[in-house]
């Protein structure tokens, strides 16, 4: 039994890691699309040129999380 356990275990660990792996990338594919909006020369408005910075640095932030949570899956599942 303790056998089967442990390969639906690796199972459900790699269905994690790949969801997670999965999120993080789409965390920094937003990064990267609203830092390029920031740096958009044909963008005159700072205002708007500084939210988008900003809301580039949140996404940063959520890739951030993301390979923690996947950090705990490799050292913990």
């Amino acid at each position: 039994m303790g056998l089967i356990n442990n390969i639906y275990m690796k199972k459900d660990r790699e269905k994690l890691l790949r969801y997670f792996q999965q999120m993080k990338g789409l965390e920094e594919s937003a990064r990267d699309y609203y830092l390029k909006v920031s740096r958009d020369p044909l963008l005159k408005d700072q205002e708007t040129k500084d939210t988008f910075e900003t809301i580039s640095r949140e996404e940063q932030g959520h890739a951030d999380i993301m390979a923690k949570i996947i950090s705990l899956i490799n050292n913990n599942i």
